[in-house]
């Protein structure tokens, strides 16, 4: 009890002090401004395709890490075909006021990716068969026997879905240089991460030959195998941001003007990582041709039951990041492109078993569109 109520007042002093720098960064940018008629609000919309890093590890129980790799694990192994996509795209969404007269501006920015992917590879290899050998009782008289080889195969459904959402409440302050303009700006940064997982397996890896004193043939033996895991994990946190951004005017006169434009970012969010999930695995051994319902010659080789597995604990993330890009500015509307690249270091538990923290990183392309109301 004493640890729970340590933990929510850690979480009350938190939200404390991140209100406490808002409510003053407000005051701050108001004392600043000047009179004017109108503030002027900025409305910005656009939209990125990301480069994912840090992605979860596969489900791989022993029997799909076999070698030498049997056929049915070719092109495609067991842990291919869960690997989740690596590029996801998204939304994002600004809204910045900047008082007329005050070096001050005020924004709220939302970034919104997911991704999804999902998979269904069966790959199986030719039947072979086998011709017995002469039957000593009947000679040549013996009719002509064929026998089938069981098939090997694998067969691997694998799903995948990944959503992350970053908000960002900042005030600026404009410290331009010349014909340089520059920005630098404190606030809060929000961040929710979620991925979610699931694999079913069947295999069946390898055949053998056992043999039949009778007619001296071969019969086929193998062992079946299945798998299924899912699994959930999540980061959600928030902490002081700090920025700096900045544009270099390259051509244009009154009309418009193209910027040259760069930005760069620093975060400590404080959070809940979390992981959770289960996974099973059983594997059936036949021995020789089984018909019939239940098949004879059927032994069971193990029947692990579902292992759930459900960890959590509070990390302080480290975020970095940068941009840079240009802008078509015009008087009251601005067009963007960039590439940007948003790191969190040790963000998700991606592990299994045991804890296995990775960095959940951005990198891609984005446009935006702005447009200024009043003023």
């Amino acid at each position: 009890m004493s640890e729970l109520t340590t933990n929510q007042n850690r979480r009350n002093l938190r939200w404390q002090l991140l209100t406490t720098v808002s409510a003053l960064s407000l005051v701050a940018a108001c004392a600043e401004a000047q009179a004017a008629d109108k503030p002027v609000l900025w409305i910005e919309l656009g939209g990125q395709f990301e480069r994912l890093n840090g992605l979860e590890d596969p489900f791989a129980p022993p029997f799909t890490q076999l070698s030498p790799v049997p056929g049915p694990y070719s092109p495609f192994s067991p842990a291919d075909v869960q690997k989740p996509s690596i590029y996801s795209y998204g939304i994002e969404g600004k809204v910045t006021l900047r008082p007329e007269g005050s070096k001050w501006d005020i924004s709220l920015g939302i970034r919104y990716g997911r991704s999804n992917n999902s998979k269904n590879i069966h790959q199986q290899t030719q039947v072979t068969t086998r011709y017995p050998q002469n039957n000593p009782y009947c000679g040549a008289h013996c009719p002509p026997y064929k026998y089938k080889n069981a098939p090997r195969f694998s067969d691997v459904r694998a799903k995948n879905r990944e959503s992350h959402t970053v908000i960002d409440f900042n005030v600026g302050r404009d410290v331009g240089l010349g014909l340089v303009s520059t920005t630098a700006s404190f606030g809060v940064r929000m961040a929710n991460f979620s991925s979610k997982s699931s694999a079913d397996i069947i295999a069946r890896p390898n055949v053998f030959f056992s043999s039949s004193a009778f007619f001296h043939l071969h019969n086929p033996t193998h062992t079946d195998y299945m798998a299924q895991a899912d699994s959930q994990r999540s980061f959600q946190g928030f902490g002081p941001s700090l920025s700096w951004d900045g544009n270099i005017p390259v051509l244009g006169g009154e009309d418009g003007t193209m910027t040259f434009d760069w930005g760069v970012n620093a975060a400590v969010l404080f959070g809940r990582q979390k992981a959770k999930g289960s996974h099973q695995t059983i594997a059936r051994h036949y021995t020789g041709v089984a018909t019939g319902t239940p098949p004879p010659g059927v032994s069971l080789v193990y029947d692990n039951p579902a292992l759930p597995h459900n960890r959590s604990r509070s990390v302080a993330i480290p975020n970095v990041g940068g941009m840079a890009g240009i802008s078509f500015r015009y008087a009251a509307a601005k067009v963007s492109f960039g590439y940007r690249a948003d790191m969190f270091f040790g963000a998700m538990d991606m592990g299994i078993d045991a804890r296995d923290t990775k960095d959940r990183n951005f990198y891609g392309p984005f446009a935006t569109v702005s447009i200024g109301l009043g003023g």
